[in-house]
């Protein structure tokens, strides 16, 4: 009798215990609409909406050993056609160059072909705070970028999910865009050369994209690919 009354406590504390967890669970987050996330992206966009290539610094200086290469490399496929199309003009210059383990390094002299951008290319680079991922995902801080164009939100196309990471909401949302792309980002020579820039232009309103959010306060906010 007393093994059976000990099994019987201990059946109605666990019939107690189950709500008790299950209301120290966290509320599962509430599913944003799709046009509070039409907001969210379209406000995104608005302020990181820059499609630009990755040219951050300029002048850019391309050795010529490379040019002589049986393996072409981005800029030496790339710089010659740009400065066909007016927007970078070259010269030849000499940079010093360090080879070695740090403490022990040679320094030499090498040959470049320097390409700097002219009146027209100047058109293109906008001198703004530009972030991107270095390495391990660190976030790199440049000055500005040599840009095709700008994006714009075409439609949502949907949403994940929301999921609590570190006690907040958080969902990827899928979408469309629409581009205003710079005369020289549809240039078919050009194009030919940055496929990505070709691929976005001729992607306007089919391509998706897609950017997470975190609930913040009362409002969804980008987060960023460096960003926990």
């Amino acid at each position: 009798m007393k093994t059976s009354f000990l099994t019987a406590t201990a059946l109605i504390g666990l019939i107690y215990a189950v709500p008790a967890a299950q209301a120290a669970r966290p509320a599962q987050p509430t599913a944003p609409s799709r046009a509070a996330m039409a907001v969210a992206v379209a406000k995104y966009l608005a302020q990181h909406g820059d499609f630009c290539i990755g040219k951050f610094n300029w002048p850019i200086d391309v050795p010529l050993a490379e040019f002589e290469s049986t393996l072409p490399t981005r800029d030496t496929t790339q710089m010659p056609v740009l400065e066909n199309a007016g927007l970078v003009a070259s010269s030849t210059a000499t940079v010093e160059r360090r080879e070695g383990e740090e403490g022990a390094q040679d320094v030499k002299q090498v040959p470049v072909r320097r390409y700097q951008l002219t009146e027209a290319g100047e058109r293109y680079y906008l001198k703004k705070k530009m972030v991107s991922a270095g390495l391990a995902g660190q976030p790199v801080v440049h000055g500005g970028d040599f840009c095709a164009g700008r994006l714009s939100l075409d439609r949502v196309v949907g949403m994940e999910k929301p999921v609590l990471v570190d006690g907040q909401a958080e969902t990827t949302v899928t979408y469309t865009y629409r581009i205003n792309a710079f005369p020289w980002a549809r240039d078919e020579d050009l194009q030919g050369v940055f496929p990505m820039v070709a691929r976005v232009v001729k992607g306007e309103h089919s391509m998706q994209l897609k950017q997470r959010f975190r609930h913040v306060g009362n409002q969804w906010v980008a987060v960023q690919a460096w960003e926990k």
